[in-house]
Formats: C-alpha cells, structure tokens, sequence
C-alpha cells in the first residue's frame, strides 16, 4: 500500500491527471530529485514520487512553497487519484483501479476519463475507452 485513509488530508487537490489527493504520510515509496515546477498554485520546489513497486510517478512531494500561503503543503504527498487501488480492508478487492493498472494513462485515456468526469457523452472516436 501507499497510504492510509486516515493520512488523507483533502481529496480535492488538483493532480496532473486530474483529482488527486493530499495526504500527510506514504509508505513504499520512492522520491526523485527535488526541481523546481510551476503548478497552478505558484512556484514549489516538489520531487516526483515513485511506487516503489512498479516505479510508475504516482504523484509529488512538496519540498518547499515559495508563497507564504502555500506553506501548509511542504513535506506532504500528491497521489493522483487516477493512479491508486483502494483497498477498504485487508483481505478484500480493489474498489477502483487505475487506468492501466499502475501504467501512466495514454493522453486519449486521460482525455476519456476526464471527459467522463465531466458528463460528456460523445462518440468515442480515438479516445480510449475506459
């Protein structure tokens, strides 16, 4: 596992795939080297976070927020919502599972799903179906 429930601190954080979730502890992880990025809440020196499973970006770590407002997030954990199994109780089967069981999605994937997210109801054309 990667997280537990209790560590989830929101789960309406905005993700690079789409929803994710902001927790304050991870376990069986794997951190790259800290960069600085541009996300939509300013600048953050964040380091991907990787399964240490599988080794898929399975989100981010907040380094540092240079806003004084954004402060809260350093040294806690982006999970992409997209990318996780959830499991209620040891022992039982996954409720969700990612879009390619722990492969990053193709951009038609992520396309569909968030067109889904959505509501829309178009025709699937090249998007991949989920």
């Amino acid at each position: 596992h990667i997280a537990r429930k209790d560590n989830v601190i929101s789960r309406t954080f905005q993700g690079r795939l789409g929803r994710a979730y902001l927790t304050d502890a991870v376990v069986n992880e794997r951190l790259g080297k800290d960069e600085d990025r541009l996300l939509m809440t300013g600048l953050h020196t964040i380091c991907d976070l990787h399964c240490r499973c599988c080794d898929t970006v399975i989100g981010w770590k907040y380094v540092r927020a240079y806003d004084k407002a954004q402060r809260y997030k350093e040294g806690r954990f982006v999970l992409e919502q997209s990318l996780i199994l959830f499991v209620d109780q040891p022992g039982s089967p996954p409720s969700h599972r990612s879009l390619l069981d722990a492969s990053p999605p193709s951009i038609d994937q992520a396309l569909s799903r968030f067109m889904s997210d959505i509501g829309f109801q178009g025709s699937s054309g090249s998007m991949a179906s989920r």
